[in-house]
């Protein structure tokens, strides 16, 4: 039998998708720029999502760089009954939070630290140290935390 001395073809890169632009590109990006495009594309996103009896999620801002561009992702899937989409990343949160000191509920619970506001995102427990994943909300920037310590900022956070 003959091996196959082929080499595989590098994957080209996909051009960017554009439409023709009526409108000149503006120099920069701003803040409210940014937060608009960020509306008006969730909007369409849902619109085609439900025509495919699907739902969105996300459109979350994250790697601003205002002199060139900036990330911005969706989650689009099947609506359960309450019409969120299923996330593992909750769903495993949920059943090992009790084992890490912190309840199910304190998925996507937010707490100050460092004068910044943090989301709690995820759960590793391969991390023993830092097994809590938070993301910095300014910024969608993502942290790992001990515990304790997010254990400690929640109940500070209570009112």
């Amino acid at each position: 039998m003959e091996k196959n001395n082929r080499r595989k073809k590098p994957a080209t890169p996909k051009p960017p998708a554009q439409a023709k632009a009526n409108v000149p590109p503006p120099r920069n990006l701003t803040p409210g720029l940014c937060e608009s495009l960020r509306r008006d594309m969730m909007t369409a996103c849902l619109a085609v999502a439900e025509t495919h009896g699907l739902t969105v999620e996300g459109g979350d801002l994250a790697d601003i760089d205002l002199r060139h561009s900036f990330e911005i992702a969706f989650r689009v899937g099947i609506p359960m009954e309450d019409g969120a989409i299923y996330s593992p990343e909750k769903a495993m949160f949920e059943v090992l939070a009790p084992h890490f000191g912190l309840e199910p509920s304190d998925y996507g619970r937010t707490f100050k630290t460092g004068g910044d506001l943090h989301r709690i995102v995820g759960i590793n427990p391969n991390r023993p140290k830092y097994p809590i994943s938070t993301e910095r909300v300014s910024d969608g920037r993502g942290f790992k935390m001990p515990a304790e310590n997010v254990a400690m900022y929640l109940q500070r956070s209570d009112p």
